[in-house]
């Protein structure tokens, strides 16, 4: 039975040692402020900075921080490989970044909603909508010159843009979908706050992720994609 590439580079590549150590410690920060979170809805702790939905709070600055450590990685790699496309996956994460702590899909959604006259439906406001539509046109800005990259780079890079990708749509999944069924589900306030959880949390795990892909690429000079292929 063939192992998942990931794994099997994972397991066998002594240059993971770093990496996997980086990848524990960063989830063990995340689990912390879940831990944090719950604490402070039980009334243990009453620093509100620590939660997990609370704008410029502690979890939302390691996700700054993360964003930004992804961004520079890539740059990185750039310069070690000399592919241009990774300079674009970077720029994508510095939009990722801008779009977090200045709320750009918040504002930007709320203009397409007051000037398309968006109506609210199936539980969703009318900004919902247009936050979606900014989500869409950003996502189409950044990944229509990263496919026609893709079509021109090395096998390398074509490797480590699929798995980029599926990151990114795990990240969408948490911060679109389970977002909008946060906003959508009325069924009191505990659902609501689980739901919470999942999202952030969620969103939490998958930057980390991406950070630790990111660092072993890095560290492997950007040679990722081919070390992913188990030997035969």
């Amino acid at each position: 039975m063939k192992e998942n590439g990931l794994i099997y580079s994972w397991r066998s590549d002594s240059r993971t040692t770093g990496a996997t150590t980086f990848l524990l410690l960063l989830l063990a920060v995340d689990l912390a402020f879940v831990f944090l979170h719950f604490l402070l809805l039980e009334g243990v702790i009453d620093n509100t900075l620590f939660s997990l939905e609370r704008d410029r709070g502690y979890p939302e600055f390691y996700q700054y921080i993360k964003t930004l450590s992804i961004a520079i990685l890539l740059l990185s790699v750039l310069t070690k490989t000399k592919v241009i496309g990774y300079g674009m996956w970077s720029l994508l994460f510095v939009y990722l970044l801008l779009d977090d702590a200045l709320s750009m899909h918040e504002s930007y959604g709320r203009y397409v909603a007051t000037t398309m006259a968006l109506a609210p439906a199936i539980g969703l406001r009318a900004q919902d909508f247009g936050e979606l539509a900014v989500s869409v046109i950003a996502a189409a800005l950044f990944l229509s010159p990263l496919a026609w990259l893709y079509m021109r780079e090395s096998h390398a890079f074509k490797e480590v843009s699929k798995h980029l990708l599926l990151l990114l749509v795990g990240l969408a999944f948490f911060g679109i979908f389970v977002d909008m069924l946060h906003v959508a589900i009325k069924m009191g306030w505990k659902v609501r706050f689980l739901l919470g959880v999942v999202e952030d949390g969620g969103e939490m795990v998958m930057i980390s992720i991406m950070a630790w892909y990111v660092f072993l690429l890095n560290s492997r000079g950007g040679n990722i994609g081919s070390s992913l292929r188990p030997a035969r």
